[in-house]
Order: structure tokens, then C-alpha cells, then sequence
């Protein structure tokens, strides 16, 4: 077993994360150089492992040793359940590039480098939660956390027929939709607005940070191959922007007739009349055969709009996983639909300070969360809290299904009915 060490990133590090990260996912950017990654990666949140000691037979020497680990981070905000049915943003530590090079798994290093970053988002004490999109489902659970929401997909063909409500009819009728053609420096600034603007509004949506407005539209010609760029849809009512698409057609034709296809990878509306406007529009591009819409929810109004789940081709995913960083504080920060009283006793390996007793008081759609040494109502994983948190997955659903206990008769369903949301939380944007 080779030693390693923790060590801060820099920019300097680019050409080793490049070689890494090529190794761990074999997705090489064709043409795409180290400082292409520059723009995704906050170097103040970002941390790796590095291989002590000689070059290995067949390496040739290097003036730094190569990296076998690597975790990174954004500061972004996601959207709970708030108190008597509103929705509040809070902050979330969302990890990123997390990667173990193959020589090196089954090592010990990815708890390594999980607990590492819990501990330091910890100790900065900016969010008590932290979230990521797992790239093995079966990965995340056994590091405390839980899958939030799921990322629902969506197909349309075109020309589909989106029958809704008069009054949301009549107020689409009112939007105006436009297409933002190139990357231009108010086209990024106008997407960043809709963007934070939407997701206040929308259960379950991931915010990207300031610092990486413009990231999503880099375009790189020899990986896209014969895709268009990414383009951007805006709609406004009375000069107000009320949503957004970032879409990207694909050309095709089968039989000498257009199939175009439209993938639809973040869609966002402050109201129904303008998502209706929005949906139109996407389904409605010539020389096109079908939309597909990512990241949508299960009680999504599209599918009822376009006549049901099986008009739409529905797909299910797991989206956002959230882990309680804080679990005090992240309790207290959501709101809640129902009163409740109970004292939860949770198990908690990485991150011990959550580990106990605690007394869980709901009134009025606001909790206190403290430590306590009375006998315990509920026994829950910290990963089943993780899971409830965002408002879809019930409590009930978990315990004792992926473990906990209940030691009060009727706990289970207090606490599961009072972190529930009324709605469903939509799929995460990408991170």
C-alpha cells in the first residue's frame, strides 16, 4: 500500500488533476487542455491525495509526485421546505470531482478524502448541509448521505399538445420567449438572474455560485461533435425575466424526414404561465422530432399538460444527495407541515458531533433541535434525516426499510408527516 498525503490545490496542480481526472472518468476533452478545468474547479475548497515516495517502475520522473485522490466543493444554496407551506434557500457545501485512481481503491482513501471535507465544511461553518450527484448510487449512503430528489426525464414529441387551465392559458398568452443565440457577456448575466430568480421558487433547486455564471456556456467544437452549442431561452413578463431553457438540437433525419432532437438540461419558471409559454416553445423548434426535458419532478404540471405519464416517456433518476453537516442547525434552518415533539436518537460514524440524543420540538412550522439525555422516541441514521430533508422522501418510507427503529408508537409518522412537503422537489442542475 502506497503513502499518501493531503495537501492543498493550486492552479500549478492543473496538469496533475488533468491526468488524474482523465484516468479516473476516461472522458478526455478532445483538444481540451489543464487550464480548460481552471474555470470549474474553487481552488479555495479543493484538496487531494499525492503519492509519496519513488516514481513506480515505468514512470518516468516528474517534479512533482502524480495525485491518486482528489475532492472539490462549491459554495451554493439548494431550496427546502419553509415554515406554514413557503420555500427557503439555504446554504450547501456541494462537493464535486471526487475521484480514487484505479491503483489505489480499496485503500481507505475515499473515506479519507469524504471525511476530510466533511470536517473542514465543518469547521468553516458556512452550511450545515452538504449535497452531490453520485455517480454510483450504491457509493454515498455508508458516508452519511441520503438521495433528496430525483432527476425525472421528460419526453415530448413534437408539436405536443399542452392542454392547461384557462387562467395559466390566458397568462402564457401574456409571456414573451426569446432565444439568446451567442455567448454574450449579458446573455450569461440574464441567465444567472432567471436562474437564482427561479430557483426561490422551485422545491429542491441547486443554485450555482456567482464565480461560475458563464461557465455553462464554454463550448468546446471537437467534443460536441455535430451538436449545436448550447443556446439559452428567456421569458419575460412586463420586462421582468420569468424563466429560462439552456437546450442544445441535434441534427438527424431518418428517411429523408427531419428528427432533430432537443435536450432540454435546465428549465426554470417562477409560475406555471410561464413554464406553459416556455414548453411551447421547446416543443415547437423546426426540424425536430422530440424534446426532452431533464431534471424535472414527478407531480411536474408538464406531464398532466401533455396528457399524463405515459404521453411523456417518464424516467427516474436519482438526483440531488444531501448529507446533514450540522445536524442542530440544518434541522432547525427548514421548516415544517406538522407539529411534532420526539427525541431522536442518531447514529452518526463520520461526523460524531451529530452522533446522540436529541430533542426535536416543531410549533408553528419552526423547530428547536437540542441535546438531551431522555430516552429516545426514534433511532435513525443520520442518512435517513439526510434523505427527508428536502421534502419528497418520507421518513416512513426508510425506517425500518434502510434502517432505524422506532421505540414510541406513532414516532415514525409524526416526524415523517412533519418533514413532508406538499409537493415534490425537482431534479438538481448539474455540478
Amino acid at each position: 500500500m502506497s503513502q499518501t498525503r493531503l495537501i492543498d490545490l493550486t492552479p500549478a496542480d492543473l496538469p496533475r488533476i488533468k491526468e488524474l481526472e482523465d484516468t479516473v472518468w476516461f472522458e478526455v476533452l478532445p483538444g481540451g487542455t489543464p487550464e480548460d478545468l481552471s474555470p470549474d474547479i474553487d481552488f479555495r475548497h479543493a484538496r487531494a491525495l499525492e503519492r509519496v515516495g519513488d516514481p513506480l517502475p515505468g514512470e518516468a520522473p516528474q517534479d512533482r509526485p502524480p495525485l491518486v485522490g482528489i475532492y472539490g466543493a462549491f459554495d451554493m444554496t439548494v431550496t427546502v421546505p419553509g415554515p406554514e407551506g413557503t420555500l427557503r434557500s439555504l446554504p450547501m457545501d456541494g462537493l464535486t470531482w471526487v475521484g480514487v485512481h484505479p491503483d489505489h481503491r480499496r485503500q481507505g482513501l475515499l473515506t479519507r478524502l469524504m471525511t476530510d471535507h466533511l470536517h473542514r465544511v465543518h469547521d468553516r461553518g458556512e452550511a450545515a448541509l452538504a449535497g452531490l450527484h453520485a455517480s454510483e448510487a450504491a457509493i454515498y449512503g455508508r458516508f452519511g448521505y441520503g438521495c433528496s430528489s430525483l432527476d425525472v426525464k421528460l419526453t415530448l414529441g413534437r408539436g405536443t399538445e399542452l392542454t392547461a387551465p384557462p387562467a395559466v392559458v390566458e397568462g402564457a398568452d401574456g409571456v414573451q420567449v426569446h432565444m439568446v443565440t451567442a455567448p454574450t457577456a449579458e446573455g450569461m448575466a440574464a441567465l444567472h438572474e432567471a436562474h437564482l430568480a427561479t430557483a426561490r421558487a422551485t422545491l429542491g433547486a441547486v443554485t450555482r455560485p456567482d464565480a461560475m455564471s458563464g461557465t455553462w456556456w464554454r463550448d468546446h467544437p471537437k467534443a460536441r461533435g455535430t451538436k449545436e452549442p448550447r443556446r439559452l431561452l428567456l421569458s419575460s413578463r412586463d420586462g421582468q425575466t420569468t424563466g429560462y431553457a439552456v437546450l442544445r438540437r441535434e441534427s438527424k433525419w431518418e428517411e429523408e424526414l427531419p428528427a432533430g432532437e432537443v435536450s432540454v438540461v435546465e428549465l426554470g419558471a417562477v409560475d406555471h404561465a410561464s413554464l406553459l409559454a416556455l414548453v411551447r416553445r421547446l416543443v415547437d423548434f423546426d426540424l425536430t422530432s422530440k424534446t426532452t426535458l431533464w431534471a424535472r419532478t414527478v407531480d411536474d404540471p408538464v406531464i398532466w399538460w401533455a396528457g399524463g405519464p405515459r404521453s411523456v416517456g417518464i424516467r427516474a433518476y436519482d438526483s440531488l444527495w444531501l448529507r446533514l453537516v450540522d445536524l442542530p442547525r440544518a434541522l432547525t434552518e427548514r421548516g415544517y407541515a406538522a407539529p411534532c415533539d420526539l427525541v431522536l436518537d442518531v447514529t452518526d460514524d463520520l461526523c460524531p458531533w451529530n452522533a446522540g440524543r436529541w430533542r426535536l420540538t416543531v410549533a408553528d412550522g419552526r423547530a428547536t433541535c437540542e441535546r438531551t439525555d431522555e430516552e429516545a422516541d426514534l433511532c435513525v441514521p443520520t442518512a435517513v434525516l439526510a434523505a427527508a430533508y428536502g421534502g419528497g422522501r418520507t421518513v416512513a418510507s426508510q425506517v425500518p426499510a434502510l434502517g432505524g427503529s422506532e421505540r414510541t408508537p406513532g414516532a415514525i409518522r409524526r416526524l415523517s408527516r412533519a418533514m413532508r412537503a406538499d409537493t415534490e422537489p425537482y431534479g438538481a442542475i448539474g455540478f
